[in-house]
């Protein structure tokens, strides 16, 4: 047998770009194991070793890279990390961090005259497995010794770049926190294999008109990391 199916992971971080998942590869020594889909990093926090996963922007790119690691290196836990837009009636503001209660595909579905069906409207299950049913929502596991705003967070293709989006949004999935580009599809796989998955995320923006110049990306990045190597990572993982 290969190494990597005699010996499992605890935890693999996943982000979708290399600027969310670089605050962490220096602290925790985080060393290249090669390209199988985008860049995969071994770590160590504490005792144990960590895969930092690079997956790519979207649902494809998102699927594929964590049916990757959990074929390959079957971790006990994931950890989805990133940037997102902050819904305008969350109260969460750029650089606020939260945490999800579950992930919404909430721009699959149908769309007609008399406004929009979700896969549950339509009775079209994403995932069946065992006893449990799966359309559009999948629950996240959300620790509770972490003092972060938490709810569930929408998973877009297209994001929202009008103020009458957002508010479409906001009123087809009442307390939706923010949106992001690969939370549901991470989900959805993790139901797929069992795996527990927690997603963390910093906002960088505000949903509604796309003002790119005025974004905080980098800046997100970096709180998100510190709060991760002082706080998220032992909640997360205990």
């Amino acid at each position: 047998m290969t190494e990597s199916k005699e010996r499992k992971i605890p935890l693999a971080i996943l982000a979708a770009t290399w600027e969310e998942l670089e605050p962490l590869v220096g602290p925790l020594q985080a060393t290249l194991l090669g390209e199988p889909w985008r860049r995969v990093f071994r770590g160590h926090w504490e005792d144990r070793e960590i895969l930092l996963v690079e997956t790519g922007v979207g649902k494809v790119n998102a699927s594929v890279a964590t049916t990757m690691i959990l074929e390959k290196w079957r971790p006990f836990l994931l950890l989805l990390i990133g940037v997102a837009g902050a819904m305008p009636s969350s109260g969460l503001k750029p650089l606020d961090l939260a945490m999800a209660t579950e992930e919404i595909y909430a721009d699959e579905g149908c769309l007609t005259e008399k406004g929009w069906l979700t896969p549950r409207d339509m009775d079209t299950p994403y995932l069946e497995t065992g006893e449990k049913t799966f359309y559009h929502r999948f629950p996240l596991w959300s620790p509770p010794d972490l003092d972060l705003p938490r709810g569930p967070f929408a998973t877009l293709s297209a994001i929202t770049g009008t103020v009458q989006r957002a508010r479409e949004l906001e009123d087809l999935f009442p307390g939706v926190l923010c949106e992001n580009m690969e939370g549901a599809a991470v989900a959805h796989v993790a139901a797929h294999y069992g795996a527990p998955l927690v997603e963390i995320r910093t906002m960088s923006n505000i949903a509604g008109p796309r003002q790119r110049h005025l974004w905080k990306v980098q800046e997100a990045c970096q709180v998100l990391g510190e709060f991760l190597l002082t706080e998220g990572l032992k909640a997360a993982a205990t």
